[in-house]
């Protein structure tokens, strides 16, 4: 089971690295930046989001022509593409900015919560190497706490909020760059194994 998980996951290699990257700049921008306007912050993340949704799609696009699993990337992808327009049409989707901050604030908290435990989850269950299996669970526990912290901070501003969530991108994106080049070096050593030893029976 493990071995069938891990070759799922391996294969997103690319996907990974991808919005690796994205979320690494996103949380950054984020976090450095020294604007406190939220309908900026707030676009900021809803084009992440969407850069997030775009990837997967792809990803599932072309792991439909290949014959792949690919419905659980296109449920990902569909996640992130509703969380996108979600925060980008209620930047002022009222009139009172109360009610456009009290849509916005439990999207986003209760995504890093429910992706930060699936992390934790796929971090346990899914891999046998010890370096990929600490960054995911430490990754979704980092999460898992600044996800609660923006459930339970309802006296904090919306731009603390985002900030926090900042921090969840940085630290996703850090640890999915860094599997993704990982798992990208592992499949290259496997087939590099897999071709030595056909030549070596030839």
């Amino acid at each position: 089971m493990k071995t069938d998980k891990r070759k799922y996951i391996e294969s997103h290699w690319l996907v990974f690295g991808v919005k690796g990257a994205i979320g690494l700049v996103a949380g950054l921008c984020l976090m450095l930046t020294t604007k406190t306007d939220t309908s900026y912050l707030t676009t900021i993340v809803g084009i992440t989001m969407l850069a997030f949704a775009i990837t997967e799609i792809m990803n599932t696009i072309n792991r439909k022509k290949l014959q792949r699993n690919w419905g659980f990337s296109l449920a990902i992808g569909l996640v992130e593409f509703f969380i996108a327009l979600c925060l980008l049409f209620t930047i002022n989707l009222f009139s009172n900015e109360g009610w456009n901050i009290a849509l916005r604030i439990p999207l986003l908290s209760v995504y890093t919560c429910i992706a930060s435990i699936l992390s934790v989850f796929i971090g346990f269950t899914c891999f046998e190497d010890k370096t990929d299996r600490f960054m995911w669970i430490v990754m979704g526990m980092i999460g898992c706490v600044l996800g609660l912290v923006m459930l339970a901070g309802s006296g904090l501003s919306e731009t603390t909020h985002i900030q926090l969530f900042g921090t969840y991108l940085l630290v996703k994106g850090l640890t999915d760059l860094i599997f993704g080049i990982h798992s990208r070096n592992e499949l290259l050593e496997k087939a590099a194994a897999r071709s030595k030893k056909a030549k070596g029976k030839k």
